[in-house]
């Protein structure tokens, strides 16, 4: 199955969403792996290697070239990385002046309720039938042995 940018050849193109990086957002194809492809930025000619892994299709905008990536993509420390948006959770307002219904009770003082867990096996009729019959078993190998020891 033919890679979407072998249609490409020695055109310029532009990657959607762009690689967050100082250069400028036109390239053209270099070599390729089995892994990876070296692309061009046509302005600074600087290289970098995309894994398969991250392009898309590859669709025309007008008469210039779009290729897409499946995630976005940022030049760290001379490597290209999946961009990771960081979300800081804002802490809550203690106190609400509206009185507001959804606000969390105040945790009682001291610690945690502690909740009784059952630890006791409780079987089926069949497992508590192997266990009589186990039991059973012993009684009376335990009265042939007594037997055998009052004979002698």
């Amino acid at each position: 199955m033919p890679s979407p940018l072998d249609y490409i050849g020695r055109q310029k193109f532009a990657f959607y969403p762009a690689i967050r990086s100082d250069e400028p957002n036109e390239w053209v194809l270099g070599i390729g792996s089995r892994s990876e492809v070296q692309v061009l930025n046509v302005q600074t000619g600087g290289e970098m290697w995309i894994r398969w892994q991250y392009i898309g299709a590859v669709s025309e905008a007008g008469d210039s070239l779009i290729v897409g990536l499946r995630k976005e993509l940022e030049l760290r420390a001379g490597a290209l990385e999946p961009l990771v948006k960081r979300v800081i959770e804002m802490p809550l307002p203690h106190e609400n002046p509206e009185g507001d219904a959804r606000e969390k009770p105040a945790r009682p003082a001291g610690p945690a309720p502690v909740i009784g867990i059952k630890t006791e096996i409780t079987g089926s009729g069949i497992n508590k039938a192997l266990i009589l019959l186990a039991v059973a078993f012993l009684i009376s190998y335990l009265a042939y042995f007594v037997s055998e020891l009052i004979q002698q």
